[in-house]
């Protein structure tokens, strides 16, 4: 019999998260997967841990400049992705949100499906609504003829207590105790999301930090640890277990929207410091376990979390709350991609 052919396009860590349990589950179902990544931090050495047994292709750069984006992140993989397809004749490629495969798929006439939770990026909403078969965005937008809507956040696909069993293992590494210490993290300016955004959010206010209990730093651009308290237990990715070290810390604290809904989905209290507004962000505020706040406002917050005691029975039942009004987001990703096969 012969095999189905799908290719996953992943461009940023919170990506290759969203695809992971899909592609276990699809090789499992005897799909051939075929994984491209681009070249960008530590997203290599990432999918050589994570996705052990798969093929794995890198497919573009990016070195954070405005003509790196443009040249390395989209037309030189748009060439790329037209080599593979006309080689291997996939049935059907996914992605969240990636314009230059949809070119590709576009051009040879094969199924693409866009997965992700950002409609505030309106141009880019409409090129790939124009471009791909379908896009799916969570329960924050109308649908349309193109558009179609999921119910739950993307995230859900590996944080729901149906994917994830958090052990207290990690915390040994590192020498934590049970939510007893602050998870960081600090994206980088240099990316696409964030071009706007000022540099190193969290370093600005980080000596403001109440400093009784430890903090873990999750650090993107890594040219700048010198720059924060030399006290921070820096991670070095691949981290063996990064949604255990949030699930078991106090309070999550980010300038990157994903990391800042992931901690929320832990049922640990967030506050992303980044500067963008999204919908995503709004239906986890609106449940009380995520905030956006700037500098001065942050500061109150977290000092007086890092001060508060963290009730375990509290975010048990807050995920398991979740659970019941959430669908699997696995579940669904297989529905449309068996759907739209060719």
């Amino acid at each position: 019999m012969k095999q189905n052919k799908l290719l996953i396009d992943i461009k940023h860590p919170a990506q290759l998260n969203l695809f992971k349990n899909l592609a276990i589950d699809l090789k499992n179902e005897n799909w051939d997967i075929t994984i491209c990544y681009l070249q960008r931090g530590k997203i290599p050495k990432i999918i050589e841990k994570e996705f052990q047994g798969f093929h794995t292709i890198p497919v573009g750069s990016s070195k954070g400049t405005k003509w790196s984006i443009i040249w390395d992140g989209n037309i030189k993989r748009i060439l790329t992705f037209l080599l593979l397809i006309f080689r291997n004749k996939y049935n059907i490629c996914i992605s969240a949100s990636s314009v230059p495969l949809a070119v590709a798929c576009k051009l040879t006439g094969t199924p693409v499906l866009q997965f992700y939770d950002d409609p505030e990026r309106k141009s880019l909403t409409k090129i790939n609504a124009f471009l791909s078969t379908k896009i799916y965005f969570p329960f924050i937008v109308e649908q349309t003829d193109k558009i179609e809507v999921f119910n739950c956040l993307k995230e859900w696909s590996y944080l729901s207590p149906k994917r994830i069993n958090p052990s207290t293992k990690v915390l040994q590494e590192y020498n934590l105790e049970k939510h007893n210490y602050v998870f960081v993290r600090e994206v980088s300016n240099k990316s696409f999301n964030y071009y706007g955004q000022d540099d190193s959010v969290v370093l600005s206010f980080a000596d403001k930090i109440d400093k009784t209990v430890k903090i873990v730093l999750s650090l993107e651009d890594k040219s700048i640890k010198d720059k924060f308290p030399n006290d921070w237990i820096l991670l070095e990715e691949p981290v063996s277990d990064i949604h255990a070290l949030i699930y078991y810390s106090k309070l999550v604290i980010s300038s990157g929207d994903s990391m800042a809904r992931e901690g929320a989905m832990l049922g640990v209290p967030s506050i992303y410091c980044g500067f963008r507004e999204m919908k995503a962000n709004n239906v986890l505020i609106k449940k009380g376990i995520l905030v956006h706040k700037t500098e001065n406002e942050a500061i109150e917050y977290i000092n007086q979390k890092i001060n508060s005691n963290f009730e375990d029975s509290n975010q048990v039942a807050f995920r398991s709350q979740l659970a019941e009004e959430w669908d699997d987001m696995i579940d669904f990703m297989k529905q449309k991609i068996n759907a739209f096969k060719k």
